[in-house]
């Protein structure tokens, strides 16, 4: 008798009625930015409406990105033309990431200016070692301010709530 490795597997699940198919794919999830512009009812899911209008969008893109792309316009990109492809977007994304290390850089110029316009009192452009203990003492004393205020508001929610609360007797 020939043993078939893992018949006895095969068999539990034709007795459970479970599907010897791999199960078809799942549809695409859709996005929190594909939810914000498609969920028109806004309860966090896409109905059939909504995800026809998706869709549809989604296949506008695809035939705008072939138009744009298929030289030959025979309906299909070749190999020439996915190379232009793949080349355009890496270009774009490229210069969506040196936007975002720009504004980065300019961010961090600008807090550090005000680093120096607050704490350098000599003017010489640079923080001395009393101009950043100027400066430590007052990060310290803004901690304490900010621990003292959520330390308040949690004081002043018990103290609401033990009002609130009738006493027991």
């Amino acid at each position: 008798m020939k043993i078939i490795p893992y018949a006895h597997i095969f068999s539990a699940a034709v007795l459970l009625g479970l599907p010897l198919a791999a199960a078809p794919a799942a549809e695409e999830k859709p996005s929190a930015a594909v939810l914000k512009r498609y969920d028109a009812n806004h309860d966090g899911l896409l109905d059939e409406a909504e995800r026809a209008a998706w869709r549809a969008d989604k296949e506008k893109a695809r035939a705008a990105e072939l138009a744009r792309y298929d030289a030959d316009k025979d309906g299909k990109l070749s190999a020439s033309e996915r190379i232009v492809e793949r080349t355009d977007k890496e270009k774009a994304r490229e210069e969506k990431r040196a936007v975002r290390e720009t504004r980065k850089a300019e961010r961090a110029a600008a807090a550090e200016a005000g680093r120096l316009a607050r704490y350098d009192k000599n003017g010489n452009g640079k923080l001395d070692d009393d101009e950043l203990a100027a400066e430590k003492a007052a990060d310290e004393k803004r901690r304490a301010a900010g621990a003292l205020r959520k330390d308040g508001a949690a004081k002043s929610r018990e103290t609401e709530e033990a009002a609130e609360t009738p006493a027991r007797d």
